[in-house]
């Protein structure tokens, strides 16, 4: 009984190596790998969007658009997002790490987070004004990229960072006092931190922890820029990934753990700016209330998560069949875009759902490695953010299609309808496939099939001597 156990278990494991054989030798590298779960999801996102747009011809209303003008749109933007990867495939990311082109790129972005707000150039839509105006009614979202110029300036930023203090630290020190044009705001401020530190004495009994000289790093000083300007437009959801891309990345690469104490601190600013912020904003506190129970108002503000949760577990197992989706039809808002994912999951089921995880979590393993055989902190950083822009958008808008979050207004990468995101994740697959292709370039120059290696074992490499 042992041996027939051990023989039919056999044939079915040299299939599988034979299939990871043929496998790796047509996917050579990391630059090709990546490729083959983003095509997947962008064959889903096209055949998503074709079956979640074509009803919009039968629906009519204001905004009224015909089913062929939307998805010729994507189309354009597609092209375009195509484009764009080939120029960042070509670009030399370590450009970036010029104090120069850091600035251009911020007052860039500025100008055009700025803009949105101007009557003949924003163009507004439920309460938002968040786009530009294009011709042929076409539309740019810079909080977008927004989001990306984010991840290059805190990329940068860090690179900065450790090269010259070493390690990197959540808080710097900065001289206020030795400055003689800012020595009177320098003495108010001296004396609010002890106010503070005695305070905090008081209150715990210990020495106050609060220094006058201490400042925030460059990291987190740009995005917060973008963010707070993205919050007036208002888009809450874009502001949060904005500045949430930043910290993931800091932590990613490791800080000062002496600081570990200004995070409960920091901590509480963000809670004290945000509090208010959905407290006294009634569409936000709506939001926040339907989330916690959707059910109990399925006519108003419960009304898109209530239809969102019906949607997903109408499919089923393996969904009612491509177009077949009922949801579309008037039923559920924003189908095409925020909620694409609803549609798709009734369409395909919990066979499709897992299918799309899967595809992202593949993606991701993907990005990761790219980072870890970056030959430089920034190409490493940068191909972390990166990596995350996509999947943890991913994760956010699937979790909010289920009910696990509120709606934030986050879009499914490549599968949500939008021209601007789509535009923008494609600039990231650039990006990563620059990085990608640099490492391969070093890994021929070093003269190893394996994988990269660090630059210690570079060196002994290159100088080992001939026998």
């Amino acid at each position: 009984m042992q041996e027939n156990s051990h023989t039919s278990s056999k044939p079915s494991s040299s299939v599988w190596q034979n299939i990871r054989s043929f496998y790796r030798s047509i996917i050579k590298h990391d630059g090709q790998g990546i490729l083959v779960p983003l095509f997947g999801i962008i064959l889903i996102g096209f055949f998503n969007g074709y079956s979640a747009t074509y009803t919009t011809t039968l629906q009519g209303g204001d905004n009224w658009k015909p089913f062929w003008f939307l998805l010729g749109k994507q189309l354009v933007f597609l092209g375009a997002g195509i484009l764009v990867a080939w120029r960042f495939y070509l670009f030399d990311y370590r450009k970036w790490a010029d104090s120069k082109v850091q600035l251009k790129m911020f007052l860039f972005l500025l100008f055009l987070l700025l803009i949105v707000f101007l009557p003949f150039l924003g163009h507004g839509a439920n309460g938002a004004r968040r786009w530009i105006g294009l011709p042929y009614g076409m539309t740019l979202q810079p909080s977008e990229f927004a989001k990306l110029a984010a991840i290059i300036w805190a990329a940068y930023s860090i690179d900065r960072h450790v090269k010259k203090h070493g390690r990197m630290y959540l808080y710097e020190y900065y001289d206020w006092g030795g400055n003689t044009r800012l020595h009177g705001l320098w003495s108010w401020w001296n004396r609010v931190i002890g106010k503070l530190n005695a305070l905090w004495k008081a209150l715990r009994g210990t020495p106050g922890i609060f220094h006058p000289n201490l400042l925030v790093p460059a990291v987190f000083t740009v995005p917060f820029v973008y963010a707070f300007i993205t919050m007036f437009q208002p888009d809450m959801g874009t502001a949060v990934l904005i500045f949430s891309f930043p910290v993931i990345m800091t932590f990613c690469v490791g800080y000062y753990k002496g600081h570990r104490k200004y995070l409960g601190i920091a901590f509480g600013v963000v809670l004290a700016i945000a509090y208010p912020l959905i407290a006294f904003v009634s569409y936000r506190l709506d939001r926040v209330r339907a989330y916690y129970d959707p059910w109990s108002d399925t006519t108003a503000n419960g009304y898109q998560v209530t239809q969102s949760i019906l949607s997903v577990s109408i499919g089923g197992f393996w969904g009612e069949g491509f177009t077949k989706g009922i949801s579309k039809y008037n039923y559920l808002p924003e189908a095409h875009t925020d909620f694409a994912f609803s549609i798709f999951s009734q369409e395909f089921g919990l066979l499709g759902v897992c299918l799309v995880i899967f595809l992202f979590l593949w993606f991701t393993k993907y990005g990761l490695s790219i980072a870890r055989q970056s030959r430089d902190l920034l190409g490493q950083v940068l191909a972390v953010g990166l990596t995350f822009f996509i999947t943890i958008q991913a994760f956010f808008n699937i979790a909010m299609v289920v009910g696990m979050l509120p709606v934030t207004g986050v879009p499914l990468p490549f599968i949500s309808y939008g021209g601007s995101s789509l535009v923008t994740n494609f600039a990231v697959i650039g990006i990563l496939l620059n990085i990608a292709r640099r490492n391969e370039y070093a890994r021929k120059q070093i003269g190893t099939t394996r994988h990269l290696p660090s630059i210690g074992e570079e060196t002994r490499h290159r100088f080992q001597p001939k026998s």
